[in-house]
């Protein structure tokens, strides 16, 4: 039961990891490099819910198959747990709090097709939101790939 508790824990991880690196690094960037803004912000906004969803499926899971092996095991690594947490609250921050109010912000931008003081109002919003995102997805990611690494080179969840 052990062994397979680590191998969804590992997947979970790097699953998760992988993901937020390659929306990172590549999905987004190209979708902006071949699209139009608006239209590229449209299809990044149609991805962005289900980004989301997949940090909060494999977060609980790499959190809950660490507890299992913990308590199988008899041991603590209480610092990872305290990261894998740190990142589940981060996540469902971004995800819950932020991203709604940076799509909410562009789509009523969106609306606005000539350049007003209002439009950009919203523009400033949308960039401090974003930005906001960008920095909460970096230092997720950053967290995600220590975990990785200390899971790995220690070869113990």
């Amino acid at each position: 039961m052990i062994p397979l508790l680590k191998c969804i824990h590992m997947l979970s991880l790097v699953l998760w990891v992988g993901g937020m690196a390659f929306m990172t690094f590549v999905a987004a960037p190209s979708i902006f490099k071949v699209l139009p803004r608006e239209q590229a912000g449209n299809v990044v906004g149609d991805i962005i819910p289900k980004y989301f969803t997949m940090g909060y499926v494999y977060c609980l899971l790499a959190i809950a198959t660490a507890v299992a092996v913990y308590v199988k095991e008899d041991y603590w690594n209480k610092p990872k747990l305290f990261i894998l947490g740190l990142m589940l609250i981060l996540t469902f921050y971004d995800g819950m709090l932020v991203a709604p109010r940076t799509h909410a912000v562009r789509a009523e931008m969106n609306k606005m097709k000539e350049e007003t003081d209002d439009r950009k109002a919203l523009w400033d919003d949308f960039v401090r939101l974003h930005t906001q995102s960008a920095t909460l997805n970096l230092a997720i990611l950053a967290l995600g790939i220590s975990v990785v690494i200390v899971t790995a080179y220690f070869m113990r969840i």
